[in-house]
């Protein structure tokens, strides 16, 4: 199947998203087989600990993970873009370029998830708290990878 919009750096995006939960699980398994029984899963909001679990609670991230992995590429590579839910109507004379935007946002934000769950599984190992700076940090990136593909989307659809 033929997608012109889909370029070789969103795949490289998307790979390296794969490999960092590969990375996510790896983590995991090595907690589960190292850590004691009973290691801090959850933190309150001035980051003392308020939950204890299992090291095998190490997996629920990276499982997380890869179903969101997975469901943004099955919309990347299996649904057609017919079916996307785009910012407005695409016009057949510039889809192409609007949509290699929606992709690029996709891939980006999906990487961007994957970096977080490396950095929440990593502070879990590690029984710390991951901190409010990396929600803040994590949710403004989002946002801003949002905000700037629906504009260049809107730009290159409406040239």
């Amino acid at each position: 199947m033929n997608k012109p919009y889909m370029t070789k750096r969103h795949l490289v995006l998307e790979i390296l998203s794969y490999v960092l939960l590969l990375v996510c699980f790896i983590i995991a398994i090595v907690g589960m087989a190292t850590l004691p029984d009973e290691i801090p899963t959850h933190f309150t909001m001035s980051g003392e600990i308020d939950g204890y679990g299992s090291p095998g609670t190490l997996l629920i991230l990276p499982i997380i993970m890869l179903i969101c992995n997975g469901m943004t590429s099955l919309i990347m590579h299996v649904m057609p873009p017919t079916m996307w839910n785009t910012p407005s109507k695409l016009k057949p004379q510039n889809a192409v370029r609007a949509l290699q935007d929606m992709i690029s946002m996709i891939a980006w934000m999906e990487l961007e998830i994957s970096v977080f769950t490396l950095f929440l599984t990593i502070s879990i190992y590690r029984g710390k708290d991951a901190g409010w700076a990396s929600i803040i940090l994590f949710v403004g990136a989002l946002t801003v990878t949002i905000i700037y593909y629906i504009v260049a989307f809107q730009k290159h659809n409406n040239m």
